[in-house]
């Protein structure tokens, strides 16, 4: 009777070592990790949506470049225009490390004459866009400068202080922006145009000499398919 219930211990545990081998198969697949089909397929979602993000986010950039560079050309020509309108000189700063630019305004102490901030809304200290980055600017007083703090000064009797200012993003795309310093237009370029100080400050000759009168008007920027924000051509 003991060899016989041996004998029979020893079948059902033969019985049972095959139904416990899927399982253990099963428990050593998902240790061993996925299998070259599941590996491909995973690759294959990621591929496709790495081709409907990426020129997303080429679009995001090329768009934050257009946006920042359209903010800043408005607020020059706000500028312009309220200076002349508050009889006061205005200047807009440029903080070229900080990719930051603000406004100041000549307050009205004749005993302490000097630029503070302004409070009006469009004013306000801005940054650039994350992915946009100030290049140079040109101005007639410095040349071409590419770090630190400058300014472009507005009068109250219409004119200003010619100005240039390169921008770029993160995909090495650039916009040039150029303020008319007689007529207070912004003009604004899809590429970096190349400007010659010395050309710049004959801008700022005539706008002197002119003193915000219609004659020798001049353009530092005009090219067929630039931009502007209007006013006579």
């Amino acid at each position: 009777m003991r060899t016989s219930t041996r004998i029979r211990r020893s079948e059902i545990r033969d019985r049972a070592e095959p139904a416990a081998a899927p399982a253990r198969h099963r428990a050593e697949r998902s240790v061993s990790g996925f299998t070259l089909l599941e590996l491909t397929i995973v690759l294959l979602i990621v591929a496709i949506a790495a081709s409907f993000l990426i020129p997303r986010l080429r679009n995001a950039d090329s768009a934050a470049l257009t946006s920042g560079t359209a903010r800043l050309a408005t607020t020059a020509r706000y500028l312009y225009e309220e200076a002349a309108f508050r009889h006061r000189p205005m200047r807009l700063n440029l903080d070229l490390d900080k990719r930051a630019y603000w406004v100041t305004v000549l307050n009205d102490d004749p005993d302490d004459p000097q630029f503070v901030g302004d409070d009006s809304p469009l004013a306000r200290p801005t940054m650039l866009p994350a992915s946009v980055a100030f290049v140079d600017v040109v101005l007639p007083a410095l040349g071409i400068v590419r770090e630190g703090q400058v300014f472009a000064q507005f009068f109250p009797e219409g004119y200003a202080d010619p100005l240039v200012v390169h921008l770029t993003n993160v995909r090495h795309e650039f916009a040039t922006l150029a303020l008319e310093p007689l007529t207070g237009r912004t003009r604004v370029a899809d590429t970096y145009v190349d400007f010659d100080p010395r050309r710049v400050a004959d801008a700022r000759d005539a706008a002197h000499d002119d003193r915000g009168g219609t004659q020798g008007r001049s353009s530092l920027l005009r090219r067929s398919g630039d931009r502007s924000d209007g006013g006579a051509p």
